[in-house]
């Protein structure tokens, strides 16, 4: 009886470490996919994107200061562009941890399988918010984010708007308002492993240099 027991307790424990092992299998078919769908809309992305430097952009970023003095209630919608059947409005970059992604216009749970997401306003309205996976390739390093830290966003007319990291917060899953109504120009978040929370990054805004 306690022979058969045993041998039961060993097969179940075979039973459990074969599925760990195909869902581990699993996760990376499945990040790998998506590091390389994000490569290549960025490609696409970038080929197409127009060659404007920082101080281009900040003379730009200059001019829509002045418009806005004048009209201030037009609102701007963000210009976007069609790669691999998804729109995309721009590219991301965090320098310190060598990451560049583009970001498609809206989100889904489909869509954050390829790249990160728009969730939530725009870079003109300074209350813009990206979401992604914690997938290494996406966002699984923002916890190693520090304050002071670089943020790029390439819009698809190449002007570039620059922002620093203030700080890092953990919020629980359900907490949409204080998502995205933070008073930050920028924030970046993720799911933690499990989905409980969601690590969350804050930008403010900064001169191009």
């Amino acid at each position: 009886m306690r022979k058969g027991f045993g041998i039961c307790c060993i097969i179940l424990g075979v039973c459990c470490l074969i599925s760990s092992l195909g869902l581990i299998a699993y996760n990376r078919w499945e990040e790998e996919k998506a590091q390389d769908a994000s490569k290549n809309i960025l490609q696409d992305v970038q080929e197409n994107m127009p060659e404007i430097t920082r101080e281009e952009s900040t003379s730009e970023e200059s001019k829509q200061d002045e418009s806005e003095e004048i009209s201030v209630d037009i609102p701007k919608e963000m210009l976007a562009t069609q790669v691999d059947g998804y729109d995309c409005i721009g590219v991301l970059s965090i320098p310190v941890l060598e990451l560049e992604l583009p970001v498609l216009t809206d989100w889904s749970y489909a869509k954050l399988k390829i790249a990160p997401c728009h969730y939530f306003g725009s870079y003109y309205e300074k209350d813009f918010v990206i979401a992604a996976h914690n997938y290494q390739s996406h966002f699984g390093r923002l916890s190693e984010l520090q304050p002071k830290d670089l943020i790029l966003f390439t819009d698809i007319s190449g002007t570039v708007y620059c922002y620093e990291v203030v700080l890092l917060e953990t919020l629980p899953a359900n907490a949409t308002e204080e998502m995205i109504t933070s008073g930050f120009d920028l924030s970046l978040y993720t799911c933690t492993p499990g989905g409980a929370s969601r690590v969350t990054v804050r930008c403010s805004s900064i001169a191009n240099e």
